[in-house]
């Protein structure tokens, strides 16, 4: 599939592209009451702070995965910390105004059929709980996952097999760490075997509370 190089975009850090935001209008289209999700701005600004507070465990991934990629929020944060990143969405709407946001921004999104870190940033059309590949990302992102935490043990399976050794999950959500640790107690949100765990707080922001998972 055809993809464009990063030599042809236009460099911009994420406070430039916030700013760049802030003068242009934006109709995305999501069947939600959460309008949050539907401004880049927030959602930018919400990662950001998310990356600030968990960077420096994370070690320095060179390639990540952006689960439920939604508007491509997150894997453009992620490209632009030079991390190779392709998101997985599987819903086809998101992504085409996803391509289309950027694109607006001077960011091409490039379309993939298989994970590619080489066309980061870039979008797989997939169902992650379908995907075979093993041991190909030092780093899984799931940012603005609902308070219930709603994660199919399916899914982790999945990112322990595409993870590489010492490899890491970061789950990001609204919810207060009261609530996660509740959630988790009740045994409502089993964390995967074969990881350890860290909660991480994220004062005066959108996404409350991180959770990091570490391979071990």
């Amino acid at each position: 599939m055809e993809y464009l190089e990063h030599q042809n975009i236009e460099e911009v850090s994420i406070s430039e592209l916030t700013k760049k935001m802030e003068s242009m209008s934006f109709h995305l289209h999501q069947e939600t009451t959460d309008k949050a999700q539907l401004n880049p701005i927030k959602r930018l600004s919400s990662i950001q702070n998310v990356w600030k507070a968990v960077k420096t465990k994370l070690g320095n991934p060179k390639t990540a995965l952006d689960v439920g990629s939604g508007f491509a929020y997150g894997t453009i944060f992620l490209d632009k910390q030079n991390i190779k990143t392709v998101g997985i969405e599987k819903v086809r709407s998101k992504n085409t105004q996803a391509i289309e946001l950027f694109r607006k921004l001077g960011i091409i999104l490039n379309k993939v059929d298989e994970i590619d870190f080489t066309k980061s940033p870039a979008i797989l059309e997939a169902d992650f709980n379908s995907l075979q590949s093993q041991e190909v990302a030092d780093l899984i992102t799931m940012f603005y996952l609902s308070g219930e935490l709603v994660t199919n043990q399916q899914t982790f399976k999945v990112c322990e097999k595409l993870l590489k050794k010492d490899g890491k999950i970061v789950l990001s959500t609204e919810a207060d760490r009261k609530t996660i640790e509740s959630i988790i107690g009740n045994g409502n949100f089993k964390l995967p075997s074969g990881f350890s765990f860290e909660i991480i707080d994220v004062p005066n922001n959108f996404e409350k509370t991180v959770i990091i998972l570490n391979k071990v």
